[in-house]
């Protein structure tokens, strides 16, 4: 089965299970999406864990702490939903992790463990702010008026920049590859045609719901234009961590597409861009 018939497969069963689980229970901030999301930002954090862990001589965290410091934040935002309504992460969560970090290498025994304290704080606050912090922006996605119109613009905008980056790469794209080193098969025409795609959605999406963006043309474009450019600086930001520990994938668990992060990278990384553009934009 060749790469392109495997994402192809996964494309067709993946958008409908995420289209269902994004109508449910909207009432209660869409609560299995966003469970969904809590288990996705842990997976994602235990294989980001596992590329760091690959470099030579590298900090090797166990896959259950990076689990847990990746669902730290998105679910102490879940629950702020609940017990507060809507609340941005709270900094006292921050600095409760912090001191519980470095305050317990202070209790270090074996002098042998002294090397890794700089490299276990440092791996552990990472994990924490990525994917754990971007990803509770797509939590408070569902604070927002008409929230599942939200999630399902959303993630429209990143994931058809995703697919048509490449299927326009794939047949135009092959004489201009190497556009950025950091992800050669990358190509000028690649990021044209998924660019154009995000900044075409809100567009779209305002024709067919235009309470969902009041105004005019102009804030839909800015909105579909910034968020493009955040999935694309997203996908390459997380190639240059795999490109960093000598990696292709961050792991096996999609066929076709590597790890669960090579499929979230795009959307954690612009959560938080359509958040506070869309409230700028279309709520001030």
């Amino acid at each position: 089965m060749t790469n392109v018939t495997k994402r192809v497969l996964m494309f067709t069963a993946g958008v409908p299970a995420l289209i269902v689980l994004v109508v449910l229970m909207p009432n209660n901030y869409h609560l299995p999406f966003n469970l969904a999301v809590i288990v996705a930002a842990g997976v994602s954090a235990r294989e980001l864990a596992q590329i760091i862990g690959c470099r030579p001589n590298a900090y090797q965290m166990h896959p259950v702490a990076a689990m847990v410091l990746g669902m730290s934040v998105p679910a102490a935002t879940l629950l702020g939903l609940f017990v507060g309504g809507p609340l941005q992460p709270p900094p006292a969560l921050f600095t409760a992790i912090a001191a519980l970090l470095l305050g317990y290498q202070g209790f270090r025994r074996e002098e042998i463990s002294f090397k890794r304290i700089i490299p276990a704080v440092g791996t552990s606050f990472f994990l924490l702010i990525y994917p754990g912090l971007f990803a509770s922006y797509i939590i408070l996605l569902s604070t927002l008026p008409l929230s599942t119109a939200i999630l399902l613009v959303f993630f429209a905008t990143v994931y058809l920049n995703d697919t048509l980056a490449y299927v326009v790469g794939m047949l135009f794209g092959r004489r201009n590859q190497r556009l950025v080193p950091i992800s050669p098969n990358k190509s000028l025409e690649g990021f044209v045609g998924g660019f154009v795609t995000s900044v075409l959605v809100p567009v779209a999406a305002g024709v067919l719901l235009p309470q969902l963006f009041p105004g005019g043309l102009l804030p839909r474009l800015l909105l579909g234009a910034a968020v493009g450019g955040a999935a694309i600086v997203g996908d390459l930001a997380e190639s240059a961590l795999k490109r960093s520990a000598l990696v292709k994938d961050s792991g096996e668990l999609i066929p076709g597409r590597g790890g669960l992060l090579d499929s979230v990278d795009s959307p954690v990384y612009s959560a938080f861009v359509f958040y506070y553009l869309y409230r700028v934009l279309f709520l001030a």
